[in-house]
């Protein structure tokens, strides 16, 4: 029983994995800004994991990589936890990496730099 359920998690996990965009297709066409120290947390409209690097998708205005420092188990499909006191993500501020099927916690990490991205135009 036990490896029957061990084996359905890894093909979940493959399969998450699979679908998962790698980070060059996701800023394929886009330039990076100026870095920011942080970024307000109400206009953040989801995020992305992707080894070693987060990528939070913004409701307006360009969308926002972070690669936080020292954070090897940051891994594409493990989600954020962030407790912060002010409505602002920034660098510094800590944010734990968890598995929510699993509830298995891998640790903190400190953000880094905000680097802004601009969505790709468009052609007409």
């Amino acid at each position: 029983m036990r490896i029957l359920m061990l084996s359905a998690l890894l093909l979940a996990a493959m399969t998450a994995q699979a679908r998962q965009p790698s980070l060059d297709k996701e800023l394929a066409g886009r330039t990076a800004a100026r870095p920011t120290n942080c970024i307000q947390q109400n206009f953040i409209d989801s995020s992305d994991t992707f080894d070693g690097a987060i990528l939070y998708r913004m409701k307006s205005g360009p969308d926002y990589l972070n690669r936080p420092e020292q954070c090897p188990l940051l891994r594409p499909g493990r989600g954020l936890a962030t407790s912060t006191p002010g409505t602002s993500l920034c660098r510094g501020d800590i944010v734990q990496i968890i598995d929510f099927t699993s509830h298995f916690n891998y640790g903190s990490c400190g953000l880094g730099d905000f680097v802004p991205y601009a969505k790709a135009k468009k052609p007409q």
